[in-house]
């Protein structure tokens, strides 16, 4: 069992991206020997409650009635997609309506402030592939979980190919010596250790020789020492690759593409806010929204 992860939580609505995170979330949640949660949130849409009376029990109201068939429908869907998974009979499922008496104006809120009130608790995100300009106009639920949450959320597309075969060959981690890149680190040692999954350590830095150390010792050696530490035991292997590039993230997707085993990146987040990095770019960001396999963001 994980020390930092017990508990999986996804969010269900039949949708396509739904069901990669969820089938995703049941892979995470067997290997790491935590419960699988589903949640479901009651989504926006102003035209259906803006002539709701103040006085109006929610509960009592059609709208309300409809989105309870709405979320059980969710919940057996979910549950009907996990049944194929060959681990299937080992998970640990529940399910959780989340609701507020507002109807929920903005469903990423209701899952952080869930998220937050369990401890160790790790989300899974379906993306919703939007262009940046959208993100900006119509807001990215995924996307703004990232920024709000405060544990780990992990964040996948409905194409990425580690779902046709429910494994993970590989997690690649992204590694600087930072306290975010550790707190990444101890996570990926968790999964390594409860997967038997092998570990492969990424620095980058620009090309070109970088000045050594005081101690003669070269920045990525003392990060990669670092790191093989804060990992701890990695019984598969753990191997160390350095990637010369001006731009960090598009080095990291490259390095998931030529993975051949089905990798994960594993990788901490510098505590950008969703302004910043709206504005100015993040490599998490960045790499979350061009990884081909399922990202996790650990702040």
């Amino acid at each position: 069992m994980s020390e930092r992860v017990s508990l999986v939580m996804v969010p269900v609505d039949g949708s396509a991206q739904a069901d990669a995170a969820t089938r995703h979330a049941a892979l995470l949640a067997y290997l790491l020997d935590a419960t699988l949660q589903l949640v479901h949130v009651l989504p926006l849409h102003p035209a259906e409650f803006s002539d709701l009376p103040g006085n109006r029990q929610a509960e009592a109201d059609h709208d309300r009635r409809a989105w309870e068939a709405s979320a059980s429908r969710a919940f057996t869907h979910a549950r009907e997609h996990l049944a194929s998974l060959p681990f299937s009979a080992q998970l640990r499922i529940e399910a959780q309506r989340l609701s507020d008496e507002s109807f929920v104006p903005h469903p990423e809120r209701v899952i952080v402030d869930h998220a937050r009130r369990h401890d160790k608790a790790l989300l899974v995100m379906g993306a919703r592939h939007l262009s940046e300009v959208g993100k900006w106009v119509k807001g990215s639920v995924s996307n703004a979980v990232v920024h709000r949450a405060k544990g780990p959320v992990t964040v996948i597309h409905p194409g990425a190919s580690i779902l046709d075969t429910a494994t993970i060959g590989c997690i690649l981690l992204p590694v600087d010596g930072s306290p975010h890149s550790d707190v990444a680190a101890r996570l990926a040692g968790d999964l390594a250790r409860s997967g038997a999954i092998r570990v492969e350590l990424l620095f980058c830095q620009p090309p070109g020789e970088m000045p050594l150390l005081d101690s003669g010792e070269s920045e990525a050696s003392r990060v990669f020492r670092h790191t093989q530490r804060v990992l701890g035991d990695v019984p598969a292997g753990v191997t160390e690759t350095l990637l010369r590039a001006e731009r960090y993230a598009n080095a990291i997707v490259a390095q998931a593409r030529s993975c051949p085993d089905n990798p994960v990146i594993i990788m901490g987040r510098r505590g950008m806010s969703s302004l910043q990095a709206s504005l100015l770019g993040s490599v998490s960001h960045k790499v979350i929204e061009q990884a081909p396999c399922p990202v996790t963001v650990v702040v």
